[in-house]
This record gives C-alpha cells, sequence and structure tokens, in this order.
C-alpha cells in the first residue's frame, strides 16, 4: 500500500448528515479530520472533479466543513505547467478537545500533493461511488516528492 495518499471514508450518518473522515498521509506527515456534509456532497464534488479533469484549466476547490475548530477540508486541483502536471493541495482544520472548539487549540495541516490526472479522475469515480455506497471510500494516490 502506498504510504503518499488522500482517503475519504464515512464514519457515521443519519437522516441529513454523514460524517465524512478525511485522511492525509505523505511520507512521514500525516492527519486527519471530519466534517459533515450531505449525503449528496461526495457525489456532486465527484462529478465536479470528473468535469474538471476533462479540461483542466482553472483550479478546482472543493470545501467542506468550516475553520471553527469542529472540523473543515479544502481541496484545490489545479496544474502547476502547460504539460499538465497536477497537484493537489489540501487544507484540514480539527480540534482535539471535546469540550468545545478554542481557536488556539485547533490543529491545522496544510501540504501540497503531487499527482496525476489519470489518479484524480480514479479518485473522482470513487467519491460518486462512495456517496452512493457508504461502506467504501475514496482514494487518491499521490507521487512521492
Amino acid at each position: 500500500m502506498s504510504d503518499h495518499f488522500l482517503q475519504l471514508c464515512v464514519v457515521s450518518e443519519d437522516l441529513h448528515l454523514i460524517e465524512l473522515r478525511i485522511r492525509v498521509v505523505h511520507g512521514e506527515w500525516s492527519a486527519v479530520s471530519a466534517v459533515y456534509v450531505s449525503p449528496l456532497f461526495l457525489t456532486e464534488s465527484g462529478e465536479a472533479i470528473l468535469r474538471w479533469a476533462q479540461t483542466p484549466n482553472e483550479p478546482l476547490n472543493i470545501e467542506a466543513g468550516a475553520d471553527t475548530g469542529i472540523g473543515w477540508m479544502v481541496l484545490k486541483f489545479y496544474t502547476i505547467d502547460h504539460a499538465g502536471h497536477t497537484r493537489c493541495a489540501i487544507k484540514l482544520a480539527t480540534t482535539p478537545w471535546l469540550d468545545g472548539p478554542r481557536p488556539a487549540e485547533t490543529s491545522r495541516f496544510a501540504i501540497e500533493l503531487p499527482t496525476e490526472l489519470g489518479l484524480i479522475e480514479r479518485f473522482a469515480r470513487e467519491c460518486v461511488a462512495l456517496g452512493r455506497d457508504f461502506k467504501r471510500e475514496a482514494r487518491l494516490t499521490v507521487l512521492p516528492m
């Protein structure tokens, strides 16, 4: 298994929201956060990523949660040159405390991960599939730096 990836999985669900866990591992660096989203979030995000991968002219941002200490995720897909080399920049924020978010105790993680359009397309299809079956996972494999 690669030790360079972004993983999304559903850890719980109710009538109106799902809890989405985001895990990033890049060599010795790693982070985990969780956000609450609508059940349609994964399908809509996956479809948006698929459209972007067909014509990656402008950056694409996928955001969930809020940077308030309760859980936040931003995925930004973009190319870095005319050859189409791609990156996924990730921002996460979460708090380890159960007694409420406090801004100074919020853990934040930001990293840019090198990847390829084909891997991004596969991740997008896995997001769409995860939106239909919450027992699956979506994983973006990234390249070691």
